[in-house]
């Protein structure tokens, strides 16, 4: 009896020892936040209308999601999202898998955006421009039209036939906006200057968008500025087959720096920098989302710029490269307000 007793007695000391184990690790269980910093990679898709080889609007978004990426180290994807039904599917695909933060990269997610969001209210939904603003979605807003009044002062500087041809690709207000900036750019210099518009009705007919070009070019236009995405990459078609030609005729570059795409046209180019959604994402991986519009400007750490195409800038006379320097930094100073008119419009927009 008394060795059975030492063995009972042994037996229990260990399960209380080891009850006293589980007690302790299921209380740093329950202490730990399964959602912390740092347990997981957190998770940013994008949502694109068309391909991330146009040169513009969809390269320049898909950088921006690479260098969150690098920077932050979140884990990222993005897929093509063209029509609305494959909008509201790949928003709440992208939900559901536990992605925080998803982009869709064009006024034309709202909607899909605001069918998806109250079912996931733990998730951000930004859509690039727009007026969209709930508990969990908000735009974030491009002041592209600061670098784009630089291109304006070049071409209204530099033209010698007085006339500049402008091809769209949607006529709607937020690239109509663009188009006002360079236009007050190329008058401030010359008011003499005719800037002709003409839209492609899309943003993939490169076809349409050479069409339209050669047409300005006819009309002695000698700078032409593009944003149209894809259906862009026929205007520059369009230049380079007029210098071939013997024609002088130079174009500019929007979103990213586009001179790659076309040497002997790009002049310059107005550019929105992969720090936008850097600076962005990080707000939202920090906690610090707020419902409201994000605003980004030249003077935002430089968070929109403007570059020359290091081939042609030569071209461009020192007295222009002054003037254009000039407006910069007053710009970037607040001094030189540019007109960013569709931010202010009721309509769903680009």
């Amino acid at each position: 009896m008394k060795q059975l007793s030492r063995k009972s007695r042994y037996s229990m000391a260990i399960y209380a020892g080891l009850l006293w184990l589980f007690t302790i690790g299921f209380m740093l269980i329950g202490s730990i936040n399964i959602y912390a910093k740092g347990h997981e990679k957190f998770k940013i898709a994008l949502l694109l209308p068309a391909s991330i080889t146009d040169g513009g609007w969809n390269a320049f978004a898909y950088d921006g999601l690479k260098a969150i990426e690098k920077e932050l180290g979140a884990k990222v994807s993005y897929i093509e999202s063209r029509t609305p039904t494959d909008q509201e599917a790949h928003f709440r695909d992208y939900a559901l898998d536990g992605y925080q933060l998803i982009f869709g990269h064009g006024f034309e997610y709202q909607e899909s955006a605001k069918q998806v969001a109250p079912d996931f209210p733990e998730t951000v939904f930004i859509t690039s421009t727009g007026n969209t603003v709930t508990d969990n979605i908000a735009p974030i807003v491009f002041a592209i039209e600061e670098p784009v009044y630089l291109l304006g002062i070049i071409a209204g500087s530099m033209t010698q036939t007085n006339k500049i041809g402008i091809v769209g690709g949607q006529n709607i207000s937020a690239i109509n906006s663009m188009f006002s900036a360079f236009e007050e750019g190329a008058k401030s210099v010359n008011p003499e200057v005719l800037v002709r518009r003409a839209y492609v009705g899309n943003w993939s007919d490169i076809g349409k968008g050479k069409e339209l070009a050669h047409a300005h070019i006819n009309e002695d236009s000698d700078f032409l500025f593009p944003v149209a995405d894809v259906a862009g990459l026929g205007v520059f078609q369009a230049a380079m087959e007029a210098q071939s030609d013997g024609k002088t005729v130079y174009t500019f570059g929007v979103y990213q720096d586009q001179s790659e795409l076309s040497p002997t046209t790009i002049v310059a180019s107005a550019i929105v920098t992969p720090k936008v959604f850097v600076k962005l994402a990080k707000v939202v991986m920090e906690g610090a989302f707020e419902p409201q519009p994000y605003r980004f400007t030249m003077a935002e750490n430089e968070a929109l710029t403007f570059v020359y195409n290091p081939a042609l800038k030569d071209k461009v006379p020192e007295t222009v490269q002054k003037a254009v320097e000039d407006a910069k930094t007053k710009i970037i100073a607040g001094e030189l307000k540019v007109k960013q008119t569709y931010f202010t419009e009721k309509e769903n927009q680009k």
